[in-house]
């Protein structure tokens, strides 16, 4: 499978405080070496931003790094046409409110066609993608 991962399954996986932290621990464990995880320079942002804000610099410090040098997850980059089209997305969906970073990740996965994105959020649902667990 072809995995997305989201600001808030990262959350969840990272903060123990998070009401989620079991469920996201126990579909995390479910994932193989077969599966190719995903997630986007723009989720890596946010969820830094976050994990400093609600645990520390040090939690923040540790996901950065574990994410952007370790060999488990590919960071897709956003660029100027992933933006142009994310942009597009928050028009289509301008009754939902939907972050930009969000915009992004529905038009990565879509334009990618990747399998499914590893979330809390249902907006990602709301937008017609298929969301696990």
């Amino acid at each position: 499978m072809r995995l997305y991962f989201d600001t808030s399954a990262f959350i969840a996986l990272n903060d123990r405080s998070d009401g989620r932290h079991p469920q996201a621990r126990e579909f995390y464990e479910t994932l193989t070496g077969a599966d190719r995880l995903l997630t986007s320079n723009f989720v890596i942002d946010e969820t830094v931003t976050r994990l400093r804000c609600t645990i520390g610099v040090g939690e923040a410090l540790a996901f950065a790094d574990a994410v952007l040098k370790g060999k488990l997850y590919s960071v897709l980059y956003v660029d100027q046409e992933l933006e142009r089209a994310a942009l597009a997305v928050m028009k289509r969906f301008r009754d939902k409110r939907l972050s930009f970073t969000d915009c992004t990740t529905i038009a990565l996965v879509q334009s990618r066609k990747l399998d499914a994105v590893f979330a809390f959020d249902d907006d990602f649902a709301k937008a017609g993608l298929p969301v696990v667990p």
